[in-house]
């Protein structure tokens, strides 16, 4: 074998393959530009859309004695629990970045949530505000599950447009699948409010007994609240949980006061409760997460990189009747097809290491903000990022080997494409098996194509050197290779293969 002619053909093919635009579309431009500005606008039209719903006004339908027992709870709420109401709205306006504000927003917060409070107690509400934005990063786990109920209160009295059941209009009939549970009370029992939230002229229906409020001064019972919604509907599965935060914040703060008028201590409610202490850092919460992407992503690119320059050099050669020259040349068929595997080979790996390093500036500059990238030390062991580069270059190869020989079966471009899309599903799908979280590493993975590799750079990623996985996975991959280079170095020998037309 000569090595010269291996290096001639290999040069002739990468001058071919640098022209033709298609190949650089797909190797360079898709992975370096094309799919980091779509990952970036996706993740900011899904950041975009929960702000959109966390803002948005839900409609509620109810009775007014029921609206007014719901706005009542809410402001006792409030006045019982100042401290982690002011302490929801310091968090608020720190998280919008408007601390020089924040005094002003809070006070006026609680001016329109209380309207009939005096000058005194107003300018009390505002040292309460400043007292909790001092003490903020210093509270306990009870202040901060107040600092949420806080906010459940909140987006009922603030988000809420209200309607009188009886002004509902909702006309028509039930679609499939749609029906009225017995079980509610007679109230909501009524297929116009069902159609209403159908139509979504309404997002839900809301009702509470008349006595509810002297109810649950009664310690002996509770009382029953009903909700009617659709589940399938956004906007209406959202009102639904909001609804359920305020139930369980207004049960929290009334079980508060129990306690404290039967003189009990505040742990009384709580007798054992568990301290999480998560060892993992945020840095490693995001390498365990990387861990899971990057492989899916890494086999992904380098299919892509690999899939137009194989067919371009097999098939394409075919089209453009130049295949028959090359054979002509003073070279076995063993060195053309070398120097064909060998573009292709190194077009897999430059996709993959295109598309890793835009990844990651694309993660910690377009996708994380800038205080959290700064704040995380994302840095992977030399030996992790050593070794997964180490799993590139056999997968590489073995998109080569395999994509070859489509190319050279097929008659045209356009049938190699045809069989190449299969193949890429074949290929690149089991990598998805990285994004399961909790799949283990069992020995027996370790033989399954693709599945292997996508778990083995998982773990690596994470620290976790599997070294009988790893040996494993190379020794498998590698047979996989050597069979389809010995099937795509068959195929050239043939004549029928490489002339038909």
């Amino acid at each position: 074998m000569s090595l010269r002619n291996v290096r001639i053909i290999a040069m002739k093919d990468f001058r071919d393959v640098l022209r033709d635009r298609r190949t650089l579309i797909f190797m360079m431009l898709l992975p370096i530009a094309v799919m980091p500005l779509l990952m970036i606008g996706l993740t900011k039209f899904m950041t975009a859309q929960q702000r959109s719903k966390d803002e948005r006004s839900v409609t509620i339908a109810m009775d007014p004695s029921t609206r007014n027992a719901l706005i009542a709870l809410g402001r006792e709420w409030v006045a019982e629990n100042r401290d982690s109401w002011a302490a929801y709205k310091a968090k608020k306006v720190l998280e919008q970045e408007e601390v020089a504000s924040a005094l002003g927003a809070v006070g006026d917060s609680l001016r329109d949530t209380d309207a009939e409070a005096g000058e005194a107690e107003s300018a009390a509400a505002a040292a309460e505000e400043q007292q909790a934005l001092e003490k903020l990063p210093e509270f306990d786990r009870h202040m901060l599950a107040g600092v949420a109920d806080a906010r459940a209160v909140d987006r009922i009295l603030e988000l809420v447009e209200f309607v009188r059941l009886a002004d509902v209009e909702g006309s028509g009939a039930l679609t499939s699948g749609i029906e009225i549970p017995e079980s509610v009370p007679a109230a909501l029992n009524d297929p116009r409010l069902a159609v209403a939230i159908q139509d979504k002229e309404i997002d839900a229906a809301f009702y509470m007994p008349p006595d509810a409020l002297t109810s649950m001064e009664n310690t002996d019972g509770a009382v029953a609240a009903w909700l009617l919604h659709d589940s399938s509907i956004t906007m209406s599965g959202e009102t639904a949980d909001r609804m359920d935060d305020f139930i369980r914040a207004v049960g929290r703060g009334r079980l508060e006061v129990r306690v404290r008028e039967a003189q009990l201590p505040a742990h009384f409610t709580e007798p054992i409760y568990v301290e999480v202490a998560d060892v993992a850092t945020p840095s490693r919460k995001v390498q365990a997460f990387l861990g899971g992407l990057l492989p899916y992503m890494l086999l992904a690119f380098c299919f892509g990189g690999a899939f137009y320059p194989a067919l371009d050099v097999t098939a394409g050669e075919k089209e453009r009747f130049t295949l028959e020259t090359l054979l002509l040349a003073p070279a076995s068929r063993f060195e053309i097809a070398l120097g064909k595997f060998s573009v292709v080979f190194v077009a897999a790996i430059v996709a993959a290491l295109l598309a890793t390093a835009s990844m990651a500036v694309t993660f910690t500059q377009g996708i994380l903000p800038a205080d959290v990238a700064a704040k995380l030390d994302l840095t992977f062991e030399p030996l992790a990022l050593a070794l997964t580069a180490s799993m590139i270059l056999p997968v590489a190869a073995l998109y080569a080997a395999m994509l070859l020989a489509v190319g050279l079966f097929a008659r045209s471009f356009k049938e190699a494409q045809s069989y190449a899309m299969p193949l890429q599903f074949l290929c690149v799908l089991p990598s998805m098996i990285s994004l399961i979280p909790d799949l283990e590493t069992e020995s027996y993975l370790a033989w399954i194509p693709f599945v292997n590799i996508s778990l083995l750079i998982k773990e690596l990623l994470k620290g976790n050197y599997l070294w009988e996985f790893y040996v494993i996975t190379i020794v498998s991959t590698l047979l996989l290779t050597i069979a389809a280079l010995f099937f795509a170095a068959t195929m050239f020998k043939r004549e029928s293969v490489l002339l038909r037309t």
